[in-house]
């Protein structure tokens, strides 16, 4: 701020003292967030069995992430929506939604991998070898990238099947859940 001293318990020029009450009530302003933030925090902590959600919709959403439950199960939903619109679980609320209860087949679903991290970190490595020019270790990381996306390449284990009596089970679980807290 034009030279300002630090650490100074007096300023000589009184023009500058407008900027420093400014910046004072922008620090307070920051304080209350803050408090807030934190009374949120212990508010949302004491009352957590009374404030916990069941349903996964606590505020009627719009759209379909609101439509599973919470927490939501290993799949994101048990048959395939039908999307017509931006707020497709609001019409389908509006409408008079009824979720099924019978015909669920298998999930296909993909297993957790290395591939992702390991190439991920494997090309950080790369790219700040390639920063400060250490063309060996750009190289050697380079060459094990390429050998990483290889190798996955030909993993072909890489899904499972959530069986349907799973999804049955799991869905009839909601249904009672909802039923008794609506």
């Amino acid at each position: 701020m034009m030279g300002v001293t630090r650490r100074m318990s007096h300023f000589e020029d009184p023009s500058l003292q407008i900027w420093f009450q400014i910046a004072a009530v922008g620090a307070v302003l920051i304080a209350f967030g803050i408090a807030a933030m934190v009374v949120q925090f212990v508010v949302s902590y004491l009352r957590r069995e009374q404030l916990r959600d069941f349903t996964g919709d606590p505020w009627d959403g719009r759209t379909l992430e609101w439509s599973t439950s919470s927490p939501p199960p290993d799949y994101n939903f048990a048959f395939t929506p039908r999307v017509h619109d931006n707020d497709t679980w609001a019409d389908m609320k509006k409408n008079g939604y009824i979720r099924p209860v019978q015909d669920f087949v298998a999930i296909h679903m993909p297993k957790n991998t290395w591939a992702g991290f390991a190439i991920a970190a494997i090309s950080a490595i790369c790219g700040f070898a390639l920063i400060w020019q250490m063309w060996l270790v750009a190289g050697l990381a380079f060459v094990a990238m390429m050998a990483a996306i290889i190798i996955h390449t030909f993993n072909y284990k890489r899904d499972y099947h959530i069986p349907a009596d799973t999804v049955v089970r799991t869905e009839n679980a909601r249904t009672r859940l909802l039923e008794s807290h609506v």
